[in-house]
């Protein structure tokens, strides 16, 4: 099943990157004037805001998920150069909340200076026999430098973040680096609007080390010492909306994310308590009624 899951998002990465580079010429210079457009109106003051109600599966290797109704937050304003995102529910970058400065703009690149989640927290009881200890790490938000590009209906996204602002995180790592690259098309049927995504993500691992590794302290007979070493996770999305309205629509999502080697040899993943079936990746499905302010 799983080789038939990564077969699949192997045929989307390339059919989305063949259907970008063979769009024909006169397609894509309408396309350049629809996105010069909707940019510069974004360098404005202001922003949007997405409220959605629906349903949610989820299911990670650190816990026993989501199944059930979900709310789902997708905004951003922005005033003279200084902007707050919000990104909860159906984006595949998963950034949380976010705060930056925009600095510099070109006909096809925006170049920023913000926040990002690097990691979430990971709460965790692992046990084994008759010693159990209990992971309370909070999350990891970074800050770095994001660059992203508009060509016609695909954009492009890298960010590296060399800096945490956790006091928590930051005293424990050492050497921290968070890094993303990101590629996206649109497509339109009717009044259907699709939109796939592949995504990198790089972590240090010192960062990866201090969610996942086993100290000598820790270690018992049946997990011992680990040391984490640096990855890359893999995600990819599928998104569907149909607008009922100029603010009302529908959307759905399929997202799913197969982890670095680093994080799935962890024993902390193999020994949490009361997931003897846990997934090796994670897959996550929604649907809801989308309203935009």
């Amino acid at each position: 099943m799983k080789t038939f899951i990564q077969q699949t998002l192997l045929g989307l990465c390339f059919g989305i990157t063949l259907v970008s580079l063979s769009s024909s010429a006169n397609d894509f210079e309408a396309k350049q004037a629809l996105d010069e457009s909707a940019e510069a109106e974004e360098n404005y003051n202001g922003g949007f805001l997405n409220i959605g109600l629906g349903y949610k599966f989820a299911e990670t290797p650190y816990n026993e998920g989501v199944n059930g109704t979900a709310l789902f937050v997708n905004g951003r304003f922005q005033w003279e150069g200084l902007f707050v995102e919000a990104f909860f529910g159906a984006n595949e970058r998963k950034e949380g909340l976010s705060i930056g400065y925009n600095f510099y703009n070109t006909e096809y690149w925006n170049f920023d200076i913000n926040t990002i989640l690097a990691h979430d927290g990971v709460y965790n009881e692992v046990y084994d026999d008759d010693k159990i200890f209990y992971q309370r790490f909070e999350s990891a938000t970074m800050v770095g430098l994001r660059a992203t590009g508009h060509y016609g209906q695909t954009t492009m996204q890298f960010f590296v973040a060399p800096y945490l602002i956790d006091a928590e995180v930051n005293d424990a790592v050492d050497n921290s680096l968070y890094a993303s690259a990101w590629v996206g098309h649109s497509w339109q049927i009717e009044n259907w609007t699709i939109h796939g995504s592949v995504g990198l993500e790089y972590r240090s691992g010192d960062l990866i080390d201090y969610y996942y590794g086993i100290s000598p302290e820790e270690a018992t007979a049946n997990f011992g010492q680990y040391q984490a070493s640096s990855g890359i996770d893999f995600t990819t999305q599928i998104k569907a909306s149909y607008p009922f309205s100029k603010a009302w629509s529908i959307e759905s999502y399929l997202r799913y994310t197969n982890f670095s080697d680093s994080i799935s040899d962890s024993p902390v993943l193999r020994f949490v308590k009361n997931l003897p079936d846990r997934a090796e990746a994670a897959t996550e499905v929604g649907v809801f009624v989308n309203f935009v302010f």
